[in-house]
């Protein structure tokens, strides 16, 4: 591959803080792999051989070990970034830029999906973007799924994307939350494109494929903390602006001064140079090209180029919500045979034992040494590694993390069960989060609550 693969794995998850105040965010665990596994599964299908994976100190150690009992041959090189600071991406990526060589590919750790990368690869490649990213059209009953716990009135966060006739050039991005009443477009935009297309109901991916140069950019703007929030959109809004010419350039002028020199050494269009001259080289030796026919905006006269894959079909979602992320666990168990074609997939471990007259639907997952009593049902849920569940349990639509002891007689529908919690018997949860080791009393009934050490809580 002619790119460096790099995944931002060092989010503290700051939408779902009931299941990451006693686990990174990366190693939540979406149907019995952890959440970083399905980004390192995807760039290995598609042949990259090492990968570079910005992750907070504290989860250094737990990541290698869990990708490398996985399977997971990729050369791994985890880089830790200091916990008691929130850095952004940008700043995980200004973090790395010594090791940054080629283009990259910049992925995030909650991303599900069976895309073949081969086909934004292309895109970038056929139109030697500056940036090409990732989307995906967001299903309606993703934004309908309730969330476990506490009931809240958050709006789903939308991005405005705006497109050239074709759908693949992005002239247009903004945030539901910084739009306007009206929407300004620059002169010189709709002087190229007066035709421009916008869509609401699309999510950003958090994958994206960058120029070397747009690293080099970013290293020198300290001031952008995020890649999504500031710095795509500043490559979008600054495609068609056309740089200054400097005094220096112009027949019989002096040469610039040092104050015109610095108020010019933070454009954008400076870092694009190189790498125009660089693609210069490529168009002339290149045969299969279109330079003077569609291809034509894209090589002449522009060096800031943006672009979008959507995918339409196969599976893609963004577990960084509770919704999502119950929802991704719901999905997984059918697509597990996909992402691991080449090994052996069972939706029951081996080493469970199942006793008599239990019912376990085929939408499920049942991890090793589980140990599942008489007359349970389990459907649509996740079962972690080292569980028993008592006699005459009833689980539908949950997550059951690792090492959980779920007494008999208990009704458990749409919640979370975080790692070494205890569930007495006879306890009913509905649509509820239950933290990290907590206990629940016999006959314990809650609904839309979220039980959880409220000591650790974290301060706003």
């Amino acid at each position: 591959m002619e790119f460096q693969a790099v995944i931002m794995a060092g989010g503290r998850g700051s939408r779902m803080t009931d299941l990451t105040a006693k686990c990174p965010k990366a190693m939540l665990p979406v149907g019995n792999h952890p959440l970083i596994w399905y980004p390192v599964n995807m760039l290995e299908r598609a042949g990259f051989e090492e990968v570079i994976v910005i992750a907070l100190e504290s989860s250094v150690t737990d990541i290698q070990k869990s990708l490398v009992c996985r399977g997971i041959k990729m050369k791994l090189d985890i880089v830790g970034i200091p916990d008691n600071e929130d850095w952004g991406t940008a700043e995980s990526l200004r973090y790395i830029k010594d090791k940054i060589k080629t283009d990259i590919l910049v992925v995030g750790c909650d991303l599900i999906s069976d895309i073949s990368l081969h086909q934004i690869a292309n895109l970038h490649q056929a139109y030697d973007s500056s940036v090409t990213m990732l989307l995906s059209p967001l299903p309606d009953q993703y934004t309908d799924i309730p969330a476990p716990g506490v009931k809240s009135k958050k709006k789903t966060e939308r991005d405005f994307i705006g497109f050239d006739e074709k759908g693949k050039r992005v002239l247009f991005l903004t945030s539901e939350v910084d739009l306007e009443e009206t929407i300004s477009f620059s002169k010189s935009t709709l002087k190229r494109h007066p035709y421009i297309n916008i869509r609401s109901k699309l999510t950003d991916c958090h994958l994206y494929l960058l120029k070397k140069w747009v690293v080099d950019f970013l290293a020198e703007n300290q001031r952008m903390y995020t890649i999504k929030g500031e710095l795509i959109p500043h490559l979008v809004r600054r495609q068609f602006c056309r740089p200054k010419a400097q005094e220096s350039e112009i027949p019989g002028n002096t040469p610039a001064s040092l104050a015109s020199q610095q108020d010019t050494k933070a454009s954008i269009h400076d870092f694009t140079v190189n790498n125009d001259s660089y693609s210069s080289q490529i168009i002339d030796l290149s045969t299969w090209i279109d330079h003077d026919g569609d291809m034509a905006d894209c090589f002449h006269g522009e060096s800031i180029r943006c672009y979008a894959h959507i995918q339409e079909e196969g599976f893609c979602i963004r577990a960084n919500t509770l919704s999502s992320y119950c929802e991704a666990n719901r999905q997984v168990p059918r697509l597990l045979s996909t992402l691991s074609p080449h090994k052996e997939f069972k939706l029951i471990h081996p080493t469970a034992v199942v006793k008599e007259k239990s019912q376990i639907g085929q939408d499920c997952l049942v991890g090793e040494d589980v140990t599942v009593g008489e007359k349970v049902s389990i459907k649509r849920s996740v079962i972690g590694r080292n569980c028993i569940i008592g006699d005459k349990v009833k689980i539908t639509g949950s997550v059951i993390m690792d090492n959980i002891h779920i007494a008999e007689s208990c009704n458990i529908q749409g919640s979370i069960i975080c790692s070494q919690a205890q569930l007495s018997e006879k306890c009913e949860l509905k649509d509820c989060i239950v933290g990290h080791r907590q206990q629940i009393i016999a006959m314990g009934k809650f609904t839309n609550e979220a039980i959880i050490d409220v000591e650790k809580m974290m301060e706003i």
